[in-house]
């Protein structure tokens, strides 16, 4: 095989290699909830005040994700208060609310939907759903979908969890201009010295 083919094939098994190359493993990844606090929901003017009412701690968590993959995270413990709601309270109410999320130093607003069932012995929180929130960093990305959670409370506290399934997304490595400018520099220089020495060559 000819030496330039040689290099040739060389450099470009370079290349091919840096563009596929999957991204650094990802650095640990710290993720911090604002948290939360709801009162009166399903609440009528002859309940007791502040009834029902639904509590999201602050939590900080670190987790060690090598490449990609996915894993359940903590991003609040729930406290579900409840009491006397009203005379006219009873069936499900819709509500909304939102938190901070922080992950790696990264803000965004986590916007949540929720609903509440009212009955005579038994109340019922739901955390329904959320819309997915994406944190883009520069080897790799987070995508954070809530987890649905349900909370009982018979009078008095309960408690619960609200989590999330975190989804690590290495990205794709893509040789920067500068890379491809010096290994196309690199295959024109060994093209060059090769013609240099097939002349001297042939001049002798």
């Amino acid at each position: 095989m000819p030496l330039l083919t040689k290099i040739s094939l060389g450099l470009a098994a370079i290349l091919i290699s840096i563009a596929i190359a999957p991204a650094a493993k990802a650095d640990p990844l710290t993720i911090t909830s604002g948290g939360f606090a709801i009162n009166n929901l399903a609440h009528s003017l002859t309940g007791a005040p502040g009834m029902d009412a639904l509590d999201g701690y602050v939590t900080t968590s670190t987790h060690n994700v090598s490449g990609g993959g996915s894993f359940i995270a903590l991003l609040n413990p729930l406290k579900f208060t409840t009491g006397f709601t009203g005379l006219d309270s009873g069936g499900n109410h819709s509500f909304t609310f939102t938190q901070l999320l922080t992950i790696n130093g990264q803000t965004q607003i986590l916007s949540l939907a929720g609903s509440i069932d009212i009955s005579r012995l038994v109340d019922t929180v739901h955390i329904i759903s959320a819309a997915p929130l994406t944190f883009k960093f520069s080897t790799f990305s987070v995508v954070v979908n809530v987890i649905p959670t349900d909370v009982e409370g018979f009078g008095g506290v309960s408690c619960g969890d609200l989590k999330a399934k975190i989804t690590v997304i290495p990205n794709t490595a893509v040789p920067e201009p500068a890379t491809l400018t010096l290994l196309g520099l690199g295959l024109a220089g060994a093209a060059a010295k090769l013609r240099k020495r097939r002349k001297n060559k042939i001049a002798a």
